[in-house]
């Protein structure tokens, strides 16, 4: 495979203050793939630093939404910690030519996360 196009949007770790994830889906950020075609490998890689804000476990649930902030969920993971964690995640699609949009979601549904860091990188890879 040969990489045709590459991006990668998000928000590094000491650029803004940790916040709390809500029981509220809220979009992280998103990234624009251009010039997929049918029969490409696309390659969504989710890296997001988080800790938990309480004395218990925490909690944090990430999806990949395509098309739109509220469109389908094409990727979904639930991920607890103790103190704090490094999600990375991988997902990979097969290219149909209509993908274009994709974007990082998170909530927790009991506020037991904080982000520290999160980015969402899109590859599209041709044969």
């Amino acid at each position: 495979m040969t990489a045709k196009y590459n991006t990668r949007v998000g928000a590094a770790a000491g650029t803004f203050m940790p916040f709390t994830v809500g029981p509220d889906e809220m979009v992280l950020t998103g990234v624009t793939l251009e010039g997929i075609a049918e029969g490409d490998r696309v390659i969504l890689d989710i890296d997001v630093s988080w800790l938990k804000p309480m004395c218990d476990l925490g909690e944090l649930e990430l999806m990949i939404r395509r098309d739109a902030p509220d469109g389908p969920i094409i990727y979904w993971t639930m991920e607890t910690c103790y103190a704090q964690a490094r999600t990375r995640e991988e997902c990979v699609l097969a290219g149909d030519g209509a993908m274009r949009h994709f974007f990082l979601t998170a909530r927790s549904i009991e506020h037991k996360a904080q982000l520290a860091a999160y980015y969402l990188e899109g590859t599209v890879d041709t044969p």
